[in-house]
């Protein structure tokens, strides 16, 4: 029988443990809230919930799913890989570039455990497509990325205050930089590591809240091609799209739509449509890899985010958040 945890009680640690449910109806699944023990009122009769911490290591599971917020991660992955537990990390590896190196000497210390970031756009069917339709060659040099991710965040979570929210609390690791670092992760997927040369952001007021609302950063890849992203908790019709200009063409990815239409000369091409795909199928393919994964030690899936992945993306976040307050003194 599989033993698996999950930590966090917020609404990516419920969708985890959703899915563990639908791979492996027969696993003994354990829930610990990020504070502590999950409240009786929200137990379900076939989750096992420890009283804490320290009662979850004893059971020492197959592996452990970190979904609580971003601020208390090392603590968590420090405690388990203590214990040679397996982790699958939920996305901003950490709060700060500081504690994201000391994961990263964590994760070296333990070569033989397994450590992987829940970047799951990199599991969507588009995202594949677009890797191997750049990987090609067929449309030339890339000159330019531009990235656009905007959705109202008091829309986030339905029937919650969103001030009190992870994404609207410094403590937490909130902020756009951190809570939307899906496109830079994906740009890093597609692009390789990235340099940063400017950043502007802003904490708007409309919302009350103490983290940056709006970002945009301008970058360029390792190839000279200019990178331009905007990323905004205020825009109330949600927007998500990248689109690459080549020497040959230009690609549009719409993430909302799920689509990707090709333009070259006076021509357009929809390479990929799926309206109705289930969200969800990512999030089960990433559970899918890591066990993978787990099952043949040694080997390292080429789709899932490493660590030092998730690294790169937490140092362009602090760089932008740096050169911010040296502009703003």
């Amino acid at each position: 029988m599989k033993h698996i945890a999950v930590i966090g009680a917020g609404s990516i640690g419920r969708r985890h443990i959703g899915n563990l449910r639908l791979l492996h109806p027969g696993a003994r699944i354990y829930w610990l809230g990020a504070t502590g023990v999950i409240a009786a009122a929200e137990r379900d009769a076939d989750i096992v919930y420890p009283a804490n911490l320290d009662e979850l290591l004893r059971i020492q599971p197959d592996y452990c799913i970190v979904a609580s917020p971003a601020s208390s991660h090392l603590q968590f992955m420090s405690a388990l890989l203590a214990k040679h537990v397996p982790v699958l990390v939920e996305k901003p590896l950490a709060a700060t570039l500081a504690e994201g190196k000391q994961m990263q000497q964590l994760s070296l210390a333990n070569p033989t455990t397994p450590v992987a970031v829940a970047y799951c756009l990199r599991f969507l069917p588009a995202l594949q497509l677009l890797k191997s339709t750049l990987q090609n060659g067929n449309l030339g040099k890339v000159l330019h990325i531009n990235c656009h991710v905007a959705q109202y965040l008091p829309d986030w979570r339905p029937g919650k205050d969103y001030r009190h929210s992870v994404s609207a609390r410094a403590s937490l690791g909130g902020g756009v930089l951190l809570e939307l670092s899906h496109e830079l992760d994906y740009l890093h997927y597609l692009f390789g590591s990235l340099q940063l040369h400017y950043s502007q952001l802003q904490q708007s007021g409309l919302l009350d809240i103490d983290v940056e609302d709006q970002a945009d950063l301008f970058m360029s890849t390792q190839s000279g091609a200019s990178v331009s992203l905007h990323q905004d908790f205020l825009q109330k019709t949600v927007q998500r799209r990248c689109m690459i200009s080549t020497t040959e063409a230009r690609l549009e990815w719409d993430l909302v739509q799920n689509s990707i239409w090709l333009f070259t000369g006076s021509e357009q091409q929809l390479l990929f449509s799926e309206p109705e795909y289930q969200r969800n199928q990512m999030y089960l393919q990433m559970l899918s890899a890591f066990e993978q994964q787990l099952r043949q030690p040694g080997t390292t899936n080429t789709v899932l985010a490493t660590v030092d992945d998730a690294l790169c993306t937490l140092s362009l976040i602090e760089q932008a958040k740096q050169q911010q307050a040296s502009f703003g003194r």
